[in-house]
């Protein structure tokens, strides 16, 4: 079991439910009773909807790693689990089966919303998911920013079904007429920061990972500039997110939102700092290693931060 829980990578799964359902609890439902209104979508839609979300995700990592075996053995060699442990075929059926119940579980949600379009999203993501695997991870920037946005729409995606929803019930829709703005902006600036610690999560990977990609003629980053280029334009993206932070910060604190404000000076802003400094001084693979990781903490600070949002609440 321990095997196959290592090639969907259950912690980032974890991750993933922990994140849909802070935005859904922490996010929409209290601006949502500052006008006396209640969720569109139940509870088990929901449940169905961030269960589509975490199958998409596991087949887009056991995908990747069925790709990547040549390159792991090389990167990685402990963490392979293909061919080893579990067999390709094995790798590619649960894939497809993983594919097919999350695309057939969206659609059905969007037709119960009145948005069946939406179950495309699902649909392209899954196709996408493959070619980035077989193609784009190994192109220039690309693959860096598919994973990105992925990722920042695991954030967006709850909001999104939650408005086709609204849409259906127009009292509901009018009287939150008043919050859209909000609403949007919270969630964009957390699917922004989103987008940004995955980039730069990406391209620390990378080069951690340089030697399998340069044998494997993968044109990454790292690759292409070179590990010295790679820190700069890593460290002009974390000054870049720190900035933003710094900005929302200022505005938290106007609001007399001191919690919050604390939180996120300690929480998220000074281990960016950290990280930007670990990076200046990585040299070997066990360094990026560990500012790689970095970035998962300060992803998990960035989204738990909703929490200490919600005790603010209302507005």
């Amino acid at each position: 079991m321990l095997k196959y829980l290592k090639l969907i990578r259950y912690k980032n799964l974890l991750v993933i439910i922990l994140t849909q359902y802070l935005v859904r609890f922490c996010v929409l439902k209290p601006i949502y009773k500052t006008v006396g209104c209640s969720l569109q979508i139940n509870e088990f839609c929901f449940f169905l909807l961030v269960f589509s979300v975490v199958l998409i995700a596991a087949a887009g990592y056991i995908i990747n790693d069925y790709f990547d075996i040549k390159i792991d053995k090389i990167n990685k060699p402990e963490k392979v689990v293909l061919d080893t442990s579990i067999q390709r075929r094995n790798a590619i059926l649960f894939h497809s089966v993983f594919n097919f119940i999350a695309i057939l579980i969206s659609f059905i949600i969007s037709y119960k919303i009145g948005a069946i379009k939406l179950g495309f999203i699902f649909l392209f993501v899954s196709i996408l998911l493959w070619f980035y695997s077989l193609k784009y991870k190994r192109l220039l920037f690309t693959g860096n920013f598919i994973v990105a946005v992925l990722s920042a729409f695991v954030v967006y995606i709850v909001w999104l079904f939650e408005f086709f929803a609204l849409r259906n019930n127009p009292s509901v829709f009018l009287e939150l007429s008043g919050k859209y703005n909000m609403i949007n902006i919270i969630v964009l600036s957390y699917t922004c920061f989103a987008f940004l610690i995955s980039f730069i999560r990406e391209v620390i990977k990378d080069m951690e990972d340089v030697e399998g990609d340069e044998i494997m003629k993968c044109r990454t980053i790292p690759v292409v500039f070179g590990i010295k280029k790679s820190k700069i334009i890593t460290g002009i993206l974390i000054l870049l997110n720190v900035l933003l932070i710094a900005v929302a910060t200022y505005y938290v604190f106007k609001i007399h939102y001191l919690l919050l404000f604390v939180y996120l000076i300690i929480a998220v802003i000074f281990p960016y700092f950290y990280l930007f400094f670990t990076l200046t001084k990585s040299k070997e693979k066990s360094d990026f290693h560990l500012a790689s990781n970095m970035c998962k903490i300060i992803m998990l600070a960035g989204i738990l931060s909703m929490q200490i949002l919600s005790i603010n609440f209302p507005f």
